[in-house]
């Protein structure tokens, strides 16, 4: 079976957030599976490929042309498309970002003849179901979400100059939401299977408080709704083998754990006290400022926190300012540091992640795994991950009451290090979900 995977990120092409792990790491497990994988991505600044050719597709009332390029990653074949458009610092936050990816799935199209089924990821791929539907290209489709609240949305005038599709697609075809084209329930209503990517998050997207606007759109389409909960790279977050530990270390022997920590608090200037580990974007999304609410609460609880992670201004600021009034209690490191991300991820006694909502989330699977429980909210992916109390610790509410209760039942937990063990014998791997995916690409 040949899958065609297209996609604004992957690992280790280019990456923004989780979406980049996914499309990174699935098709490898699928072709361990025996299927035939090939991922298409933009050919954004500074990915090595080489040039095969070029393609030719309809944009904006014209004739446009894209370089084709191919790159090979872990077995996995890779497609390259180069439009001027891509040959920028980051692959998002631009204003023009709407018309970059339209172009992009525009000349992708192009490029799908002879795949069994095309896997389309997010909002920067969402055009592609309802292209196949009007016989750009065959196969069947699958549209996954990864993050509702990112849905590709734009004024109808300037999507039809550019895009060239027949006008009576803006109601008849699903494009048209709140008197825009909205990419993302284009997809929905499109495609012949979509997932999310963890059961809960796919019954969260139901209801109001999580549906973004589209939770009636979804309910409509709940036949065809299914949630896949992702898996993670174990073979590079491998306590026992990550290169940028210094003192390695397993289940069964947790002393590397215990010599990661020590240095850890020493380089930091921390105290030796129980220590919460924090890595993330400053998003409104991971609840990061009910940390901050919280702080004085924590501090009176005798924790330090060790923080990693840049996104919102006012955030990082008040976290510099946090590490400068709490010597001793608080570090923060502005911005993203993958060797330190490592070191937090084992040298911390837990791992704070208060997101508001959350479709999967990796980083709490990479705690457990590394031997540090996570104290996080019960949404979406986080509780279909963690168990409270066996592998981590649970709370409820949004705000600085909810931090501290759950970092109340991490501190009061009379035995962390077996749930620290726990948490380690956990597979996380790609196996079982490349397996549901194998399975649905099948009954599709």
């Amino acid at each position: 079976m040949r899958v065609a995977f297209v996609a604004s990120e992957a690992f280790p092409f280019a990456k923004v957030g989780g979406l980049a792990d996914v499309v990174g790491s699935l098709p490898q497990a699928l072709k361990r599976q025996g299927l035939e994988p090939t991922v298409f991505l933009p050919w954004y600044w500074g990915i090595e490929g080489y040039y095969v050719g070029e393609a030719w597709f309809n944009f904006a009332g014209g004739r446009d042309k894209a370089g084709i390029g191919h790159a090979e990653h872990e077995g996995v074949r890779y497609v390259l498309v180069g439009l001027p458009d891509f040959a920028r610092d980051k692959p998002y936050g631009y204003d023009d970002d709407f018309r970059r990816f339209l172009r992009f799935q525009m000349a992708v199209a192009e490029l799908l003849q002879g795949f069994d089924v095309v896997h389309a990821h997010d909002w920067q791929a969402a055009l592609l179901p309802l292209l196949r539907n009007l016989g750009w290209f065959g196969g069947r489709t699958v549209y996954t979400i990864h993050n509702l609240a990112y849905q590709g949305v734009w004024g109808s005038q300037d999507f039809y100059a550019w895009s060239g599709l027949p006008g009576e697609t803006y109601y008849g075809a699903g494009l048209e939401h709140n008197g825009a084209v909205n990419l993302m329930k284009c997809g929905i209503v499109n495609a012949d299977r979509v997932t999310t990517v963890s059961p809960s998050y796919s019954w969260e997207i139901r209801t109001p408080a999580f549906g973004e606007g589209l939770d009636g759109v979804l309910r409509a389409q709940e036949w065809k709704l299914r949630g896949i909960l992702n898996g993670l790279d174990t073979a590079y977050w491998n306590p026992r083998d990550d290169r940028y530990l210094a003192h390695p270390y397993g289940s069964t022997d947790l002393s590397g754990k215990a010599a990661t920590r020590a240095e850890l608090l020493a380089e930091y200037g921390l105290e030796d006290r129980p220590t919460l580990g924090v890595v993330s974007r400053f998003a409104h999304q991971k609840g990061i400022d009910t940390i901050l609410d919280a702080l004085s609460g924590l501090m009176g609880m005798g924790v330090n926190l060790m923080v990693l992670g840049s996104g919102d201004p006012y955030l990082e600021r008040t976290f510099a300012w946090a590490a400068q009034h709490h010597k001793g209690r608080v570090a923060y490191v502005q911005g993203f540091n993958e060797p330190l991300a490592h070191r937090i991820y084992a040298g911390c006694d837990g791992f704070l992640m208060p997101s508001r909502f959350e479709p999967c989330g990796l980083a709490q699977m990479i705690a457990m795994r590394y031997g540090t429980p996570p104290v996080v909210r019960a949404v979406g992916g986080l509780k279909d991950t963690v168990q409270h109390w066996e592998t981590g610790f649970l709370f409820e509410h949004a705000d600085a009451g909810g931090v501290l209760h759950g970092v109340s039942e991490f501190l009061k937990h009379p035995d962390r290090p077996a749930v620290a063990r726990n948490g380690m014998l956990r597979d996380f791997s790609w196996d079982r979900p490349a397996q549901e995916y194998v399975e649905l690409y099948r009954s599709t």
